[in-house]
């Protein structure tokens, strides 16, 4: 009889299943990317680029139905001739939400943020206290995926997801998975900037957040920094043409909710250094790049008198250019960098190396925590970095 029973349930299960709620993949519209840009009257723009569920080379719109006058035609042809399979929308609402209804209303397809891969949102937004309000509006929407990677752009955030195109022969969200990957093993783009991770750090009271920096290729007005890595500047400046319209480089930093600068490629390899969280096994210091031996060793910790302290402990093996510094130049040279860049972090008001996490456990309850004056404490406190390095 129990078997019986079972089996009359495995037929029964699957009818019971299907369609109780769900969403049919061809009424879904897949938002790969979307950007935030602010508007007239306080209202905000939205932008998404999503799969169109078709290869036809025709601009939005134009699978059917009246054809668009010559002006709207043309403007279409420059934004989404250029990519097939992908279409990009925008509305304006006072709200990410509202816009995003908006968008729903107009197409016969329901937005779906389920592989969303990054969130856009401009430096004008990013340095006022709305950033944080929208990244938690985007973050509660249903299914919305919370490893998005956010990014700051000075550009209009818009266009920027305009010009990101797939290369290598992928879909733009294998390729956005693939490029992220990369450069974090990089170390160029900060570890935590995923969206979840970024609003956790803007909320905790003892972590500052920092998110991915990106801007479009200005190769004809890059920025020469003489004596400094290549790498030791912001994106848009790089000397270097690519079939990639965007660069993604270094990092936009915050004080609570609000952007207040940003880092470098080489600072932000040296933030996810004195956190302990680098991933490269060859990195290039000064003109000679090296091979990691063993895993970093970091220790951060305050000082009995305030001090923000960092020791870092490291193995290399030269693989490749100049073989004339030692060990004692390279040590010189991380500790000078490191503390240039912890006292750059202290001018911004950014806690992106995470003292206050260290400091909040010397109190017994949020309220003593709340009255020990830590941000200004942090602001002005001494800097010390020490480093071991052994070449082999």
């Amino acid at each position: 009889m129990k078997r019986i029973l079972c089996s009359v349930m495995l037929l029964i299960l699957p009818a019971l299943l299907s369609g109780c709620g769900g969403q049919e993949i061809e009424s879904s519209l897949f938002v790969i990317a979307m950007a935030v840009d602010p508007a007239p009257d306080g209202t905000l723009t939205v932008t998404v680029k999503a799969l169109s569920g078709t290869q036809e080379t025709g601009g939005a719109g134009q699978t059917g139905g009246t054809a668009p006058d010559a002006g709207a035609q043309e403007q279409a042809s420059a934004a989404e001739q250029s990519e097939p399979g992908y279409i990009v929308l925008s509305a304006t609402a006072p709200s990410c939400l509202r816009a995003l209804s908006l968008l729903s209303a107009t197409t016969p397809r329901t937005l779906n943020l389920s592989q969303l891969q990054e969130v856009v949102l401009s430096r004008t937004l990013a340095q006022t206290d709305a950033a944080l309000p929208i990244l938690r509006e985007i973050h509660s929407m249903y299914r919305a995926n919370s490893g998005a990677i956010v990014v700051v752009t000075p550009d209009n955030a818009g266009d920027f997801i305009r010009r990101q195109h797939a290369l290598l022969g992928v879909r733009l969200s294998q390729y956005l998975q693939v490029l992220f990957e990369s450069l974090s093993r990089m170390d160029t783009i900060p570890p935590r900037a995923q969206l979840a991770s970024v609003i956790a750090a803007m909320e905790s009271g003892t972590r500052d957040a920092a998110a991915v920096y990106a801007a479009g290729n200005a190769f004809d007005s890059s920025l020469v920094l003489p004596g400094t890595p290549e790498l030791d500047r912001l994106p848009g400046h790089l000397p270097r043409t690519s079939p990639a319209e965007n660069e993604y480089l270094g990092s936009a930093i915050f004080s609570g909710g609000r952007m207040t600068g940003t880092l470098t490629g080489s600072e932000t390899a040296l933030l996810c250094l004195i956190t302990g969280e680098a991933r490269t096994r060859s990195p290039v210091i000064g003109s000679t790049q090296y091979k990691v031996n063993l895993p970093t060793r970091v220790r951060r910790y305050i000082g009995e008198d305030g001090t923000l302290c960092v020791h870092i402990r490291m193995n290399l093996t030269r693989i490749a250019g100049d073989q004339g510094r030692t060990a004692q130049d390279v040590a010189a040279q991380i500790e000078r960098t490191a503390v240039s860049l912890l006292q750059k972090l202290q001018a911004a008001d950014c806690d992106a190396a995470g003292y206050g996490a260290q400091a909040i456990r010397g109190y017994l309850t949020t309220a003593q925590w709340e009255r020990s004056e830590w941000a200004d404490a942090y602001r002005s406190a001494p800097v010390r970095v020490t480093a071991d390095v052994r070449i082999l």
